[in-house]
């Protein structure tokens, strides 16, 4: 593991997280097929926008009701098992989906997308609660940054390849390869040695459930860092669930395009990735977590929104694949800072529950956006709907630089009154 002075080593070169990191990028391929490949296949089926919308909306909500669950189950068990358990049953969850005909065979869709959703996030809460003890503190934001290029290379292989599969030969082929990417997640995840964070239960005790959820929450309230950034996630999963589906009227209403085109621009995002995982270390030291947070936000609102307005003009399609491209660079600082904040700002004994209620917010909104994004195309054109969702990004953006603390001390920034808020926290938890 990676000590304190070792603050030169990239975390990659570390092998536990190496084998953490590979089998986050499988698992988040095999998502990012599903993700696109499902919206594309009901939206085929039905033809109705709502529909499509709300198809997405259930393979969230499951998981605001679980995440307290998993939270807990996060801080109790061992996080190397929990990995490949969790890994295997997504891959199983899919099978009732190869029953799939008509439209009459959609409540298999709904259930298959909650199921997928609760274990998603199941993972994630483990992959994000082990990681800090992986690398040194230091070496948190760029960590965090190598996680959210492995959300961005999943993006792009598997959005690229649910549509070009869906397109090609349907949703069997796509099925299997999300399969095979979940199993060989569960495979990696087996490698990880016991000896590292990957088996560091949080130590609460069992039936410590709803109080230890009580103390999370309390943390979230109380700390300055968590409570300016659950603010923050929870407007940016509300853009990001009015973007799921609208983008996809987007690309076929706005561009004229089709499948294989939005598995590109959803894809072509990791381009930027890369640039904001290289860049991300020198940005932190000279911002810290908080201000990067502001700043990537700020700058994915708006370019997201010079993207949706420049629709109106005839542009080709490289136009467009180049400002996803830029679009993927702060999105990778958002996700680094605001993972960081979470994990340095959160009492070590609850630590999964925090993430896990923030990750919970995160799909719960997601869900509300999309079910609002479908709403919204009958009263609004698909143009002014963007406008919105890019409106929410902004205020986001604005809402972060006024709430949270700033420093220059990367993740840690605001520490000092972070700790002193947490003690009665951490004292209730103990």
């Amino acid at each position: 593991m990676t000590g304190p002075g070792e603050g030169a080593r990239h975390p990659l070169r570390e092998a536990p997280f190496a084998r953490l990191w590979v089998s986050g990028l499988l698992t988040e391929t095999g998502r990012w097929v599903l993700q696109l490949a499902l919206p594309l296949y009901v939206l085929a089926l039905t033809r109705s926008p709502l529909v499509t919308s709300v198809v997405a909306m259930l393979g969230l909500l499951p998981s605001l009701v679980v995440a307290p669950l998993a939270g807990a189950l996060v801080d109790r068990f061992d996080r190397r098992r929990f990995l490949i358990v969790v890994s295997l049953a997504q891959a199983a969850a899919l099978t009732p989906l190869l029953w799939v005909e008509d439209a009459g065979d959609l409540w298999r869709v709904y259930l298959v997308a909650g199921a997928e959703a609760v274990l998603t996030m199941a993972f994630e809460s483990v992959k994000n609660v082990a990681l800090p003890a992986f690398v040194a503190p230091g070496q948190l934001v760029s960590a965090n940054a190598a996680i959210g290029l492995n959300a961005s290379l999943g993006r792009l292989v598997g959005s690229s390849l649910g549509g070009l599969l869906l397109g090609w030969a349907g949703l069997r082929l796509v099925l299997g390869s999300a399969m095979a990417a979940f199993l060989v997640a569960a495979v990696l995840a087996a490698t990880i040695p016991r000896a590292t964070g990957a088996h560091e239960p949080g130590g609460a005790g069992r039936g410590e459930l709803w109080p230890g959820l009580r103390d999370a929450l309390r943390a979230i309230r109380e700390v300055p860092a968590l409570r300016g950034t659950f603010q923050c996630v929870a407007l940016l999963s509300l853009a990001q669930g009015m973007f799921v589906v609208l983008f996809l009227l987007f690309v076929t209403d706005l561009l004229g395009a089709g499948e294989a085109e939005a598995g590109l621009l959803r894809g072509v995002q990791a381009v930027g990735g890369f640039a904001g995982t290289v860049t991300v270390g020198v940005v932190t030291r000279r911002l810290g977590a908080p201000r990067l947070l502001s700043v990537g936000v700020l700058c994915f609102g708006a370019v997201s929104a010079v993207t949706w307005n420049l629709s109106q003009a005839p542009l080709g399609l490289t136009v467009y694949a180049a400002l996803f491209a830029l679009a993927g660079v702060p999105a990778v600082w958002l996700m680094a800072a605001w993972l960081s904040l979470v994990q340095q700002s959160s009492p070590p004994r609850v630590r999964g529950r925090v993430m896990a209620c923030v990750l919970g917010l995160a799909d719960g909104l997601q869900a509300v956006g999309m079910l609002a994004a479908g709403l919204l195309t009958g009263v609004m054109s698909p143009l002014a709907a963007l406008d919105l969702q890019a409106a929410l990004l902004l205020a986001a953006g604005l809402l972060t630089l006024r709430t949270l603390p700033a420093g220059r001390s990367g993740a840690t920034a605001g520490a000092p009154a972070d700790a002193k808020a947490a003690g009665p926290v951490r004292r209730a938890a103990d």
